[in-house]
């Protein structure tokens, strides 16, 4: 296969899985009708991020180097590659995970039962995202048996300097102590947006993702009380496109430098 088709093959996956069904449907019903420049114009109005405009001229830019595919068969490889994604996007599983007083109705896994199997689990990738991070001995070494299987463990957490004094302490030593292999990131305040009283946004989210196949996205800090007592909620998302979609979220984030690296201490 030349290199020319595998990028128009990639073009058409990439949207696919970017852009919802009907927009791919539009798409799809230009083709045969339009010339490339009219093509590039139509479609890209259709793109409402940079990242769906990238995807578009991308296949605009692969169609005018396989002229020899008709528009009817790019067509037709569009539709097909959008029923499939979502088909596989149906198949997503979801579990609501809880921690706090039970019901005899409802029966749930606790978040950190949840939490603790996704870890332990992990193959390749491990992203934590916390506000707070202490006092979890049992997480931390989860954390430490995966990083020692050789799986990439990442951790983002808001530090005491960059809360505001919103948060009395770091753990940033505790975490390096028991997961001296993992790489901890932070949200710097130049980087965040201020009220007119100068009072700067908090790094709140939490969520872990793993493999990017896999996310918990949860009400719970990295802490033993909202591990163990709080009542806390959390939605676990298996399969489909969400969990590697947030990690490579994240992921842009550190190459941007919105989040950065942790410091080494001197």
């Amino acid at each position: 296969m030349s290199a020319n088709l595998e990028r128009l093959l990639a073009a058409i996956r990439h949207l696919s899985i970017d852009l919802p069904p009907v927009q791919l449907e539009e798409i799809a019903s230009r083709l045969p009708t339009l010339g490339a420049k009219p093509l590039r114009e139509a479609v890209m109005r259709l793109g409402t991020s940079s990242r769906a405009r990238e995807r578009l001229g991308a296949l605009v830019d692969a169609l005018a180097e396989n002229a020899s595919v008709s528009s009817e068969a790019v067509a037709l490889a569009l539709r097909a590659s959008g029923r499939t994604a979502e088909r596989l996007a149906a198949e997503q599983r979801f579990e609501i995970a809880w921690t706090g007083p039970g019901t005899e109705t409802v029966p749930l896994r606790r978040v950190d039962q949840v939490l603790y199997e996704l870890v332990e689990t992990s193959k390749k990738g491990v992203l934590l995202v916390s506000y707070a991070a202490y006092k979890a001995e049992k997480a931390m070494e989860s954390l430490r048996r995966a990083a020692e299987r050789g799986v990439r463990v990442e951790l983002v957490m808001e530090l005491s300097q960059q809360s505001g004094g919103k948060i009395a302490f770091d753990s940033v030593d505790e975490i390096r102590a028991n997961v001296p292999q993992a790489r901890i990131f932070y949200w710097p305040l130049e980087k965040r947006p201020a009220n007119e009283s100068r009072r700067y946004g908090s790094m709140h989210a939490k969520c872990l993702v793993v493999d990017g196949e896999a996310a918990l996205i949860s009400s719970a800090n990295l802490t033993d009380n909202a591990l163990e007592l709080n009542m806390e909620l959390g939605l676990l998302i298996r399969g489909g496109t969400i969990p590697a979609r947030l990690a490579e979220h994240f992921n842009q984030l550190m190459s941007m430098g919105t989040l950065q690296p942790v410091p080494n201490p001197e």
